[in-house]
């Protein structure tokens, strides 16, 4: 799903015996969100970190993020 320049991606990981959810900005790797501790202990693993991106100004509107947050939160209670 691609929705002002967010995506929300389905993953698969060798550590983790479900799928993930990763939330994309572009080409830049957000976060990921699991629930390999129960469905309702899911977690939010953050991978922005300005530096890695080359100093990219990562900067986007609240709303629109949370609007991704929230695809995100549905298909991971799909899993």
């Amino acid at each position: 799903m691609m929705k002002n320049r967010f995506e929300v991606l389905l993953r698969d990981r060798d550590e983790f015996k479900k799928l993930l959810v990763q939330v994309c900005w572009g080409d830049i790797v957000l976060c990921e969100l699991n629930k390999e501790q129960g469905d309702e202990k899911a977690e939010m693993k953050l991978y922005c970190n300005d530096a890695l991106y080359n100093h990219r100004d990562i900067r986007f509107p609240l709303t629109d993020f949370m609007e991704a947050m929230k695809v995100a939160e549905e298909e991971l209670k799909r899993l």
